[in-house]
């Protein structure tokens, strides 16, 4: 058996103190709130994401699953409606390799809208979001086509159907405007080979149809890599290229935005002392307790966090047995 940690991430500012600084419209930060109406945490990899995107910025986000990808280009794009108000639809096609992720994303967006309306009231909420994929009955269909909706969620797939079908053009042909348009590809790793290029061409052809409004290009992957023992700089550069041809568009390695990952334990690498001393003891019921402790300390050094330049990268799997062995030999007691 392999194991591998879930590592923290390093936090950022909430979306109230985004508004203090005008990163965000305060109306953004209103619809961004947990269900006791306190304002979300953001990580500091979508800070940085938001950041380019209220620039008209390109980018590709990397970073693992459950890291708030979808918020790194969600609030941008609702951000940028409550900045426009009125503006007419669409400003913004997120488009996902499958429907499942569709509906998970749907049913988030969702769920904003409704603690939204239960604060401030019923059709309140300022952004017009649907999906358009097999599953949108025709009389649904028929009602965004006559009204587009700011944010449309669909698959590769029903991108193409969208191109082609005369009935759906305004689907996919935005009014002109000097507001951004939001071009968005989910979980990039998954295009590859001949669909990977029948893809890339969907995006290519998307972009085209927008005419000669300002796209921000938006990646996002958990699993974009470089070849083994590269450095950062060559990882962003390799997945910058690789977006570039993608997209068809030029996307810098500095607009590569990777997780920002920190320690979950404290006091850093045991000593072989604690660890003899921990492993003869209880395990801690506390969460502070357990977060210094020798033993968590350990594992996580050895199977969650490697240091890079600087910062913290996550580690290889690593099999039980070898990890085992590791501390066995830290450790030195008889009979372990």
């Amino acid at each position: 058996p392999l194991v591998q940690l879930s590592p923290a991430y390093e936090p950022g500012e909430t979306v109230d103190e985004l508004a203090e600084m005008g990163v965000l419209h305060e109306v953004t930060a209103r619809i961004f709130r947990k269900a006791d109406g306190a304002p979300f945490r953001l990580y500091r990899h979508q800070v940085e994401a938001i950041r380019r995107a209220r620039e008209g910025r390109s980018y590709v986000l990397t970073s693992g699953t459950g890291s708030g990808k979808s918020f790194a280009y969600f609030i941008p794009i609702v951000d940028l409606v409550a900045r426009n108000p009125g503006i007419r639809g669409p400003v913004a096609i997120v488009v996902y390799p499958m429907n499942a992720l569709v509906n998970s994303q749907l049913h988030a967006l969702e769920e904003l809208r409704k603690r939204y309306e239960d604060r401030y009231g019923e059709g309140s909420f300022p952004v017009r979001f649907a999906r358009y994929t097999g599953q949108t009955d025709e009389d649904e269909r028929r009602r965004l086509r006559e009204d587009p909706p700011h944010l449309l969620l669909t698959n590769y797939v029903m991108g193409e159907y969208l191109l082609t079908r005369p009935e759906d053009q305004g689907l996919v042909s935005p009014p002109p405007s000097e507001v951004p348009f939001f071009l968005v590809f989910d979980e990039l790793h998954t295009y590859r080979g001949r669909q990977g290029a029948d893809v890339a061409l969907l995006a290519r052809r998307l972009r085209a149809r927008l005419g000669e409004r300002l796209v921000v290009h938006v990646g996002t992957s958990a699993t974009l890599m470089a070849r083994e023992g590269a450095t950062p700089r060559e990882k962003r550069e390799a997945v910058a290229r690789f977006a570039s041809t993608f997209f068809g568009a030029d996307i810098a390695a500095e607009d590569v935005v990777e997780e920002s990952l920190v320690p979950a334990t404290k006091r850093g690498p045991p000593t072989p002392e604690e660890l003899r001393a921990a492993l003869q003891a209880p395990i801690p019921e506390d969460l502070e307790g357990f977060r210094s402790h020798p033993l968590a300390r350990f594992v996580e050094g050895e199977m969650g966090l490697k240091e890079e330049e600087g910062g913290y990268a996550r580690a290889r799997p690593t099999p039980l047995s070898e990890a085992a062995a590791r501390l066995a030999e830290k450790v030195d007691l008889p009979g372990f």
